[in-house]
């Protein structure tokens, strides 16, 4: 068996009919059984890893996972991450201290699955596994194998009936924030969604988020109260901006300010951004200096939740520091190229494109320290150039507006090719909306991706900036042309 053949006979399960997710809100339970049906089969490989850290929200998960795993491989553990969707190849969905399943590792996988998968669909009291099911399986038996101690493990979408709430224990539960996401699946408000994530909080772990509206951390709240276990909110806020980093020995200077509830109610801690830039930000919490080599403040968001879950879990501060510093994020504001400078994106939803557009804001003009002036500014580019492709179920009205905001020069509408489970918006319907919010751009639609980014390249100048976002689908497929 190649591993072409390996990834066709996996693709192909999922045009198998099965009961889908959520489809039916009154048989929720139907997708956990037929999940732990194909555990038992494969003898229960969720039961041979000591430590999971279970994470689900809206937005920031994939990051904070990120994260978690980098701090826990940079303290000494054996880790697994597992995440979706994959930003390019298929492995990427599943590593082991930091390095992807190999196409040889995946084949050899998918070998011993065969017999497993027939034997299941002969016997089993349910039907065929889904898709996300079967990534699930996959990264505990994998993991089991490698003698993963640590799983990181990303919710797929939701979280009370998602495949990785499968797992018997978790020394962590972590909700980064809940918005309006996969409403067609999980509900159209906010309290509805926030009922579905809260769902993977289980007696014996500690629950963390960053969620600060009342009303969706009573939900939260009533969870954990129900499950016996204790909720630290995290603060997050960004209390003020520097244009510089500090001299070596200055950090009390930051005055920066600890307030740690005693009952771990609440973590609040001042964070200052020292810088960012191309090379990534620099940034104070707690009187403690950080770097991510990442674009992006909303990231420090990210990382304030990460610094305190591995406090919770006694990592020293260096170590901590250590693994912020070696984070790798494929297609979260990636810096694909810096001359000219092309922008990877993912954002896929009205709060991620929040963020991404704020990022390229900031990006623009970087405030710098001057001898002259202690506030002026570089332009970081010129022009604005845009390639972009949308799944058919996000809020194209809105995110158009948002990037509109950004007037870029020219816009590449597309679609991704990479992903048959997935349908696309239709490009001809983005190209519609550009021009009428932006008649003075350049729009233009492409059914290839590939044309699109090309066509967008021959309007870039070494002094203007590409992006290209809207769908982690499109970003991902495009990024093999870079590496």
């Amino acid at each position: 068996m190649t591993y072409q053949d390996a990834y066709i006979y996996l693709i192909a399960l999922g045009h198998i009919k099965r009961k889908e997710y959520l489809a039916d809100h009154r048989a929720c339970g139907w997708y956990l059984r037929r999940m732990q049906f194909l555990l038992n089969m494969l003898g229960n490989p969720e039961r041979r890893i000591p430590h999971y850290i279970h994470v689900t929200g809206t937005s920031g998960k994939g990051s904070v996972c990120i994260m978690l795993a980098s701090i826990l491989r940079a303290s000494g553990k054996k880790v697994g991450l597992l995440t979706s969707p994959h930003p390019s190849v298929l492995m990427e969905r599943w590593e082991v201290n930091g390095k992807m399943m190999s196409e040889k590792e995946f084949t050899l996988l998918i070998e011993k699955l065969k017999p497993v998968l027939d034997k299941y669909l002969a016997t089993t009291p349910y039907d065929m596994v889904s898709f996300s099911e079967l990534m699930t399986a996959i990264a505990l038996y994998y993991f089991a194998q490698q003698g993963v101690k640590w799983a990181v493990w990303e919710v797929a979408c939701g979280g009370r009936y998602d495949a990785t709430n499968i797992i018997p224990w978790k020394d962590v539960a972590v909700i980064t924030n809940v918005g309006l996401d996969h409403v067609g699946i999980l509900g159209d408000t906010k309290e509805k969604i926030a009922y579905e994530k809260a769902g993977i909080i289980k007696r014996g772990c500690q629950v963390f988020t960053a969620e600060r509206d009342p009303k969706i951390l009573k939900i939260i709240q009533r969870e954990c109260k129900k499950t016996k276990t204790l909720l630290t909110v995290i603060s997050t806020s960004i209390h003020r901006i520097l244009s510089s980093r500090p001299r070596e020995g200055s950090l009390a200077h930051q005055r920066s300010t600890d307030r740690d509830s005693s009952s771990a109610r609440a973590s609040l801690g001042m964070t200052s951004v020292l810088n960012g830039g191309l090379n990534g930000i620099n940034f104070i919490y707690k009187n403690t200096l950080y770097h991510l080599p990442t674009l992006g403040a909303h990231q420090i968001k990210n990382a304030v939740l990460a610094i305190e879950i591995v406090r919770s879990l006694n990592i020293p501060t260096k170590q901590i520091q250590a693994g912020l510093a070696k984070i790798v994020m494929p297609i979260r504001m990636e810096v694909i190229s810096r001359r000219p400078l092309i922008i990877l994106d993912g954002a896929h939803n009205v709060d991620k494109m929040k963020t991404t557009v704020e990022t390229m804001k900031t990006l623009k003009h970087k405030n710098i320290k001057t001898k002259r002036n202690n506030n002026s500014t570089i332009q970081q580019f010129n022009n604005l150039h845009l390639v972009i492709a949308l799944a058919a179920d996000k809020n194209a009205a809105v995110i158009t507006r948002q990037l509109a905001s950004l007037k870029p020069k020219s816009i590449a509408c597309t679609h991704f090719t990479c992903n048959p489970f997935r349908r696309a918006a239709d490009p001809a319907q983005l190209a519609k909306r550009f021009k009428k919010l932006l008649p003075k751009s350049q729009v233009k639609l492409f059914l290839d991706p590939r044309d699109a980014l090309a066509w967008s390249r021959s309007k870039q100048k070494k002094s203007d900036v590409l992006l290209v976002t809207g769908s982690i689908f499109l970003s991902g497929e495009l990024r093999n042309i870079f590496l």
